[in-house]
This record gives C-alpha cells, structure tokens and sequence, in this order.
C-alpha cells in the first residue's frame, strides 16, 4: 500500500534510510527529523504487511523537484517498490525534476547499477562538476551526478535549480 504522508512513522523510514546511506550521506536523526517540519520536504512510502518497506524523500521547491532519498529495506529489494515510488511522483508534477547520484566507478558496481535503474525510470546523467553540500557540519562536499528527468540539462540552464536547491535543502547560498 502506498502513503502519501507517512511523518508519523518517522523511526521506521529513519531505519531504512541509515541501512541504506552511508553516514556522510545522511543527516543526524535530530537533523532529519528538522527536515521533515518543513513544508517543502515530502515523503511517500510503501508499506507491505504493516511495516513500511521504502520511501522516497523529496522537496517540492518553487521551481522544481528534488529527490533526496530513495531507498528500500533489504528485505524488499527487487520487488519494483523504488520504481513505483518514483513514478508515481513523477506523474504528480509539471515541474523539473532532479536528483544526485555517485558517479559511476568500477570499483563500486553499485553505482551502475544505479544509475541504469533511474536510467531507465527516464533520467539523464549530466555530465557538469557539481557537489553535495555536506547533511552534517563535520562532513566535507561530495562530488555527485546531477540527473534530470526527461531530457538532459545544460550546467547554464541548471544554475538556477542548483541556487534553490543549495538554498532551501542545504542552506547554503553560493554555488
């Protein structure tokens, strides 16, 4: 079964998410429990069985989407519940949306694997430098691939995007 708004079972969602990220990844429990009071993060989860299986957390900025997190317990993988997450918040809104990925590196096969599955969901890899700003005051930024949906993005024409992004989701203003 699919929620729209599942706040109220933060300490399930928050399990997966630490299973599935690793620390610089993720913020502190306090910090994303912050994230979850502002009105422009949104999360939908599937739950099978009483139990939430995955969730997709996002925020629905004022000029485009940002998917944040996407993940799925391990016992749940494989079962298509990524995918339906996706597509179902693809299908709710005319805006741009955009989302970070690890660049893709032999050493770590996951990556691939990665970037195919939103590959084939209908995102593009852009191929311009660009960072995530740190989740926690001791991380340093990381170096992602910014995706887009339906078609790829310019570095010029995502500026805009990465300024509200920065902004509201990481609280930084310079680029």
């Amino acid at each position: 079964m699919l929620i729209r708004k599942p706040q109220n079972r933060f300490e399930e969602i928050y399990a997966i998410y630490e299973e599935s990220f690793p620390d610089q990844e993720r913020r502190t429990k306090e910090g994303q429990r912050n994230v979850t009071d502002n009105p422009a993060y949104q999360i939908r989860a599937v739950e099978e069985d009483g139990k939430i299986m995955a969730f997709l957390g996002y925020w629905d900025l004022p000029g485009c989407v940002f998917f944040e997190h996407l993940a799925t317990a391990k016992v749940s993988r494989g079962k298509g519940y990524g995918r339906l997450l996706i597509e179902e918040a693809v299908g709710e809104t005319e805006k741009p949306i955009f989302l970070e990925i690890e660049p893709v590196t032999r050493e770590n096969p996951t990556t691939g694997k990665r970037a195919v599955f939103y590959e084939r969901l209908g995102f593009y890899v852009n191929h311009f430098y660009y960072e995530q700003m740190p989740l926690k005051p001791q991380d340093s930024p990381m170096q992602l691939w910014v995706t887009s949906y339906g078609a790829p993005i310019s570095e010029a024409a995502f500026l805009p995007y990465k300024k509200e992004i920065y902004k509201i989701v990481y609280g930084v203003s310079h680029s």
